[in-house]
């Protein structure tokens, strides 16, 4: 990723993780490149941080980046930063593009594991723009594809066997670059039929107004699936999108639109957060 001696790490992640330690404490233990330690995570006290510290790269989650965006902090605050980081959850092209626009900067997909040390990286930000990946394999890696979308990820980074297989599904595009398809193993039967939750996730973005979306077995009805999301969508047009372009059978039992999927605070999905609200009755499913 280019972080050298020169550079001021902006410290916000937990240092104990596997991101933290690999962005933070590595390049601080083998080449001194210092860390200044943000007193909060509040967006305008990272904001004001930047500002006072002047760091140069800001390793980040995609919660923490969409909160400085919204809450409209001065550009010129950030100016100082070169490399924006964004890890440990998917970052949405909408995310991207909403900082982008504000400071200026674009932000750079970082993804690995605590398995694999890093994996991939987008170099020059326009993936994530986009949407369309994760970046191109890091220096050193070599991942090897098997069918279903699993993948063994071989590189230095690996301890034991010098191979890992990530509970990732991804595929190569065209240009070299590493798409995530979901994670394994997130099926339900449903009525004797085995059902993709990430397959429905997809048919969920790919309509109008929908930003975010995560699929799961309904919390009441074990016979069943629901889904929450956030957009400019209600439920009854997503249903009439979904039966133009799927099986009956595929369609969530519930529709529930949100302000905002929870998540916990390093920018994952909390499900157990979102099984509540979905069991919710007193929920209006919009």
């Amino acid at each position: 990723m280019g972080i050298s001696p020169a550079d001021l790490n902006l410290g916000i992640i937990p240092f104990g993780h596997s991101y933290g330690l690999g962005n933070l404490i590595v390049p601080l233990l083998v080449q001194g490149t210092a860390v200044v330690t943000a007193a909060s995570p509040l967006p305008n006290a990272l904001a004001a941080d930047c500002a006072r510290w002047k760091p140069t790269v800001f390793p980040a989650v995609p919660m923490l980046l969409r909160a400085l965006a919204q809450a409209e902090a001065e550009p010129a605050a950030l100016a100082s930063l070169r490399l924006v980081i964004s890890a440990g959850a998917p970052l949405s092209p909408e995310i991207a593009t909403a900082f982008a626009q504000h400071f200026g900067r674009r932000i750079h997909s970082f993804y690995g594991s605590s398995e694999t040390g890093g994996i991939s990286f987008d170099r020059t930000g326009e993936a994530s723009l986009t949407g369309r990946s994760v970046g191109t394999p890091m220096e050193g890696v070599r991942l090897q594809f098997r069918r279903g979308g699993r993948f063994q990820v071989e590189s230095a980074a690996v301890m034991g066997a010098g191979r890992h297989s990530p509970p990732d599904r991804a595929e190569c595009n065209a240009t070299g670059e590493l798409v995530l398809l979901g994670r394994t193993g997130r099926t339900a039967k449903i009525g004797g039929r085995r059902i993709d939750l990430g397959e429905i996730e997809k048919l969920l973005l790919t309509t109008p107004g929908v930003r975010e979306a995560c699929a799961m077995l309904h919390p009441s009805r074990p016979d069943a699936i629901a889904a929450a999301i956030t957009g400019d969508v209600n439920a009854a047009t997503l249903r009439q999108s979904l039966r133009a372009r799927t099986a009956l059978w595929k369609i969530p039992e519930r529709l529930l639109v949100l302000a905002e999927i929870p998540r916990t605070a390093r920018g994952k999905i909390d499900r157990k957060r979102l099984e509540k609200l979905l069991a919710d009755s007193n929920q209006p499913a919009r």
